[in-house]
């Protein structure tokens, strides 16, 4: 005879340790009810200003030796100075010389305001070109912003770079900026694995795992995260967007991942017909008794 607690003592086992551990499948599917509006990407108004920049135009220069009267813009200009000096671009030309910083102060604000880089537009403008690439490679660096290359198939053995190309690869599939803005994609797979994380802490996320929605929280509970409004600047909108996009893969997760062990136990001894334990029915999806 079996013993039914070491059944349930199992079920729960596993139960418990699909919780901990997640799933490493991605979700296809909305969050209709939680999920920020659609968002339209950001359109740099850069590659205008770019274009009109003079080749042979001075620019104000500063004495970066001199570490007296420090202004912000005496600090952006000696950086972009320093990158002009490190570039395989240097040259003793000054007018070379203000091209390259001017693009790159341009480049480094873009990316701070988390706009689309603007370099494409500078095909014919080489030098502008990496200038430009140097100011916003230089502020993603400020962010601590990480990239991964996501290419294959297989899992790595980086648990993180692994969680980070899954929330890579909803962001592709968002609309919520170009692939090239590295700003808005590191906003988003923050906001994605965070959504991921939280649903595996919340109480009602067992509850929700087995409705075809999440379900609004009863009165007074935590809701995972508080909505953005009307207010919310668009790049911290697109951190909630990944967020709950994050939250509904993991329940979505979850949920599979029960369906799955369901069927497996199926033709386990001891075992129903619909692959539950004796008195264990509730914990089924409804639709899985045929309610």
């Amino acid at each position: 005879m079996i013993d039914m607690c070491r059944w349930s003592s199992a079920v729960a086992l596993i139960l418990a340790t699909l919780l901990l551990t997640g799933c490493k499948e991605d979700s296809d599917q909305t969050d209709k009810n939680h999920s920020a509006a659609l968002l339209e990407p950001f359109e740099s108004d850069s590659a205008e200003s770019l274009k009109n920049m003079p080749a042979n135009g001075q620019s104000r220069r500063f004495d970066c030796s001199d570490p007296s009267g420090m202004s912000s813009d005496k600090r952006l200009w000696c950086r972009a100075l320093g990158a002009w000096q490190r570039s395989d671009s240097f040259s003793d030309s000054a007018h070379q010389q203000d091209e390259y910083i001017e693009a790159w102060k341009l480049g480094y604000l873009d990316a701070a305001q988390a706009k689309n880089p603007a370099a494409e537009s500078l095909r014919d403008r080489p030098l502008a070109a990496n200038g430009y690439d140097s100011g916003y490679m230089a502020q993603l660096d400020d962010q601590g912003i990480i990239e991964y290359d996501c290419g294959g198939t297989n899992d790595s053995d980086n648990e993180y770079r692994d969680r980070w190309c899954e929330g890579f690869a909803a962001y592709s599939k968002s609309d919520q900026g170009t692939s090239s803005n590295a700003v808005l994609r590191s906003i988003f797979i923050n906001g994605y694995m965070s959504g991921k994380a939280i649903a595996l802490t919340m109480p009602s996320s067992m509850e929700s795992i087995f409705d075809e929605e999440v379900t609004a929280p009863a009165a007074g509970a935590k809701k995972p995260i508080d909505q953005p409004d009307s207010t919310t600047p668009r790049s911290v909108a697109v951190f909630y967007r990944g967020f709950n996009n994050g939250f509904q893969a993991m329940l979505d997760s979850i949920r599979e991942s029960v369906l799955q062990l369901r069927e497996q136990m199926q033709n386990m001894p001891g075992m129903g017909a619909d692959g539950s334990l004796p008195g264990m029915e509730g914990l089924l999806p409804p639709d899985a008794m045929g309610r």
